[in-house]
């Protein structure tokens, strides 16, 4: 009786040991996406696709392309994205140490994601998805998919 007693106390301190005590912060820094209600982004590198015979060819750009998103309520879900096509009510996801935005629009799905690491001083890496498709067809001209990943940086604005 003596051996159990003495092996349960053994593994409840051992337990208790590895809870902090109150009062001590996690060694988890804060995730800055979780308040984050604007962020100025630009993205100067894409890469974009198109199908030749069947086949996916890409093709990579230098570009110049900026979006800034505002009332970003990630309770709510919901944000507001000014850029190239104009201004866009999306949904706002966040989702471990991500920040999604998510745009649809009819044969068109956007995705801007956010990630809570640094590109450079007080900038978070980004990447905004393009991928579109509405089936037409205009004399010899036949629509094809219209796919991009843009690759940047956001600024948490405040």
């Amino acid at each position: 009786m003596k051996f159990v007693m003495v092996g349960t106390v053994a593994a409840v301190g051992l337990l208790l040991a590895s809870v902090p005590a109150a009062g001590q912060t996690p060694a988890t820094p804060d995730n800055p996406l979780a308040t984050v209600t604007e962020l100025s982004c630009q993205f100067p590198a894409a890469t974009s696709a198109n199908w030749k015979d069947g086949e996916p060819e890409t093709r990579p750009r230098q570009q110049n392309m900026r979006l800034e998103i505002s009332a970003i309520s990630v309770a709510d879900g919901t944000a507001e994205i000014r850029g190239t096509a104009g201004r866009a009510y999306v949904t706002a996801v966040l989702s471990g140490w991500s920040l999604y935005f998510v745009e649809t629009a009819v044969g068109q799905l956007n995705v801007t994601t956010v990630f809570a690491q640094e590109a450079a001083p007080n900038r978070l890496k980004a990447v905004h998805s393009r991928h579109g498709y509405l089936q037409m067809q205009v004399g010899n001209f036949i629509a094809e998919p219209s796919v991009s990943q843009n690759y940047g940086d956001c600024e948490i604005q405040e």
